[in-house]
């Protein structure tokens, strides 16, 4: 049997708005920020390392940055249209609603 018993203290400083939501959210899972913290250390000894992804958010798929790129953005949405790959709100809807009976 492994002893967990918890004999450190960690002191960090995070924002407040942070761990106020970080607070709230664990509180519905029915832990605390302690256990949670807790769990990451164990989960950084299990993995060796962080355990999960860490990296830049991508990209937005439309984000442009010349007036050249925004023209050729606009223009491929035009074809898109006049392909008719484009859907109204309504009909994607209905589409789902069918799909997941809802």
């Amino acid at each position: 049997m492994i002893n967990m018993t918890k004999s450190e203290t960690l002191h960090i400083r995070v924002n407040e708005n942070v761990k106020a939501n970080a607070e709230e959210t664990l509180g519905l899972l029915g832990i605390s920020i302690s256990e949670a913290v807790n769990m990451f250390l164990c989960q950084v000894n299990l993995t060796g390392g962080l355990p999960f992804e860490v990296k830049l958010p991508a990209p937005e798929r439309v984000m442009v940055h010349s007036q050249q790129q925004l023209s050729q953005k606009l223009d491929e949405a035009e074809k898109d249209v006049d392909c008719g790959k484009i859907s109204s709100a309504e009909e994607i809807f209905d589409r789902l609603r069918g799909k997941y009976d809802v």
